[in-house]
């Protein structure tokens, strides 16, 4: 990676995003025509809202060795993504004497939110009380990141509502245990019937690169989906979601999130830290407290 400047913050993740992160050749020139086409929805979009040409007069400025950082910007998004996957495929292997690594899957009741009301501060409140949970739960370090949704039913049996979310890995020497502990502090409802899942890591580089997934989904619920059986050849009926685009006002309101926030916003890291050593190579490192 190219050297960061004397006035760069060695922990902050856009310094990390080098040049060579960036795609060429033809994923390079289609994340830049997906980048075009995000400003000209902006400004078609948005053109009586001053934060949506703010927006899109940044993602304009957006180019080679001066790049805008933006968390809304589809090129600046893919080097995200494709520094993510090198960063903590590093320190899991370094952690694997310790016990099983395990992909976590939570998804908050406390992180729905209304149509309209995405907003920065509760985003950041509501990575300390997860976090804590975490903590709770018995886990000690933990690297991942948050995931948005709009979630509806198809026959308006909740209100549409954002769901805040997260995904990482962790540790453990007990998979079931840390289950039950899990689904202890984060506890379903009738919106949110599985909140909790735990799987075993198999190395995998796809389940890394979901850490900070770009594409974000309106999930539509049904409840009367269909499950074939084949041992008994029979099926059943369960509750099911199917993905669908976001709708405009949705979309806008998250891109206009997402670049406040800004990407290292996402990242929930707990008792680690994302660090340039030397100002040349990403890393993870733990930062347990002395106590």
């Amino acid at each position: 990676m190219a050297n960061i400047s004397k006035t760069s913050n060695p922990s902050r993740f856009g310094d990390m995003l080098a040049e060579d992160l960036y795609a060429t050749g033809a994923k390079g020139q289609k994340l830049k025509d997906q980048r075009k086409k995000r400003i000209e929805w902006l400004r078609k979009k948005g053109k009586q809202d001053p934060d949506c040409i703010k927006l899109a007069d940044k993602l304009e400025q957006c180019r080679r060795k001066h790049r805008c950082k933006s968390a809304a910007c589809s090129e600046c998004g893919y080097a995200g993504q494709r520094l993510v996957p090198r960063v903590p495929r590093r320190f899991l292997k370094a952690q694997t004497g310790g016990g099983k690594i395990v992909c976590v899957t939570i998804v908050p009741a406390d992180g729905l939110t209304r149509r309209g009301r995405l907003d920065e501060a509760n985003h950041f409140r509501a990575i300390r009380r997860w976090k804590d949970a975490l903590g709770r739960a018995g886990i000690d370090w933990f690297v991942g990141a948050t995931d948005w949704s709009l979630n509806e039913h198809a026959k308006s049996r909740h209100r549409p509502r954002w769901s805040l979310h997260f995904y990482g890995f962790t540790i453990t020497k007990d998979l079931e245990r840390l289950k039950k502990s899990l689904k202890e502090q984060f506890p379903n409802n009738d919106a949110i019937p599985r909140p909790v899942k735990v799987r075993e890591w198999d190395g995998n580089k796809k389940a890394l690169r979901y850490v900070l997934k770009p594409n974000f989904w309106r999930r539509v619920a049904t409840d009367n989906a269909e499950r074939f059986n084949k041992k008994t050849e029979t099926t059943r009926s369960c509750r099911a979601t199917k993905k669908e685009r976001l709708r405009s006002r949705e979309k806008m309101e998250l891109l206009l999130l997402l670049d406040k926030i800004g990407t290292q916003a996402r990242l929930i890291m707990r008792f680690c830290q994302l660090i340039n050593v030397g100002g040349t190579k990403a890393t993870i490192v733990l930062r347990k407290p002395k106590a």
